[in-house]
């Protein structure tokens, strides 16, 4: 079943509004919640989601096109749960030890922490020889 994407009402004082954001392209798998595109009026940005799971169909619309109150922008061809498959994750890269002194990973913030403190002290060391040699 194809379920028509439509952009949000809007209030008697705004007649029209812009694309600000094209999150999707055709034939892409979406779910439900997630945001296809941003709507940006004179006052507020507006994110419009999927009210389904399924597979982007058919846009008529780019980022910066005018569009009116309620106009019907794409279509999602709804897809079953059991047709969709397991909607990915975001995996964070975890710090760990191994073994190995050489293997150690450490976490982006310690790294750049390590990096200003060896730059800290090459500034001082610098700074104590050319008092020292005057």
């Amino acid at each position: 079943m194809n379920i028509d994407v439509k952009v949000p009402a809007f209030p008697d004082s705004i007649r029209t509004a812009d694309i600000a954001k094209l999150y999707v392209s055709e034939g892409q798998l979406v779910y439900a919640g997630d945001v296809l595109f941003d709507v940006e009026t004179e006052k507020v940005v507006l994110e419009v989601m999927a009210d389904c799971s399924g597979i982007v169909e058919n846009i008529t619309i780019a980022n910066g096109d005018p569009v009116n109150s309620e106009q019907v922008v794409m279509t999602v061809k709804q897809l079953a749960d059991s047709e969709m498959p397991a909607r990915p994750t975001a995996q964070q890269p975890q710090p760990r030890v191994n073994d190995s002194e050489n293997d150690v990973i450490v976490s982006p913030w310690l790294s750049k922490l390590n990096k200003s403190l060896i730059i800290a002290l090459a500034v001082g060391a610098l700074a104590i020889l050319f008092v020292l040699g005057k």
